[in-house]
């Protein structure tokens, strides 16, 4: 068990029998113990992989990681906490930003990395049932929600100094830019099956930033 509970101490020989010792208790606000928390991501992983959203419980991602119920409770406090950070910890999906000094160039690496990931990592197989699940249970859209959310700050900062450097018009709505970019990758992943190659990625980038720059002041 990585779990620490209070547990009775052997008593020294001669000494007071169990329950009439000392006890070894966990000092208040003492710090978690990451291993623990390692083996339960671990855990939670391999259960995420293997049933999906759907299937995944608190119960079997303590089975597997060898701790308690309430090991997991005390850390998070629900369900969906825990598959979030399961999403945010072990599947990936994380995009770098390039900075180059060109948004265009940003965008095309961004872009290409998410759709590699996507193609090539656990995310993209476990990201059809997340969607599924999400679509029917408010807790998973929750989950889905902050997970996207999280992935799109690089681009997001990325658009930002590009308007700031006047390559976009003042004003331009970022999220609309996102989800024209992102919406690619995902349609083409989760749902043609044909994952875009790097041509694509670079035409998608400079037609969606041309029909930006043309809905500026003239």
């Amino acid at each position: 068990m990585t779990d620490l509970e209070p547990v009775a101490e052997a008593p020294e020989p001669g000494g007071l029998a169990a329950g009439e010792g000392q006890r070894v208790l966990r000092r208040p606000g003492r710090p978690r113990d990451a291993r623990a928390d390692e083996a339960i991501l671990d855990a939670a992983l391999e259960v995420l992989a293997e049933v999906g959203p759907a299937g995944f419980t608190v119960d079997e991602v303590a089975a597997r990681a060898g701790c308690g119920k309430a090991t997991i409770y005390r850390r998070w406090r629900s369900r969906g906490a825990l598959l979030l950070d399961t999403g945010h910890h072990r599947l990936g999906l994380h995009v770098t930003d390039p900075d180059t000094g060109s948004l265009r160039d940003d965008l095309v690496a961004m872009l290409g990395e998410l759709a590699g990931k996507m193609r090539d990592t656990l995310a993209g197989k476990v990201m059809p049932a997340v969607i599924a699940e999400a679509a029917v249970n408010p807790e998973m859209r929750e989950v889905l929600a902050a997970f996207v959310h999280d992935r799109r700050k690089p681009a997001f900062m990325a658009i930002c100094r590009g308007v700031a450097r006047g390559e976009l018009p003042a004003g331009t709505d970022v999220d609309l830019v996102l989800d024209l970019l992102g919406g690619l990758v995902y349609f083409r992943v989760l749902v043609a099956d044909q994952p875009p190659d790097d041509t694509v990625v670079a035409t998608v980038v400079d037609t969606v930033l041309a029909g930006i720059r043309s809905t500026g002041p003239h």
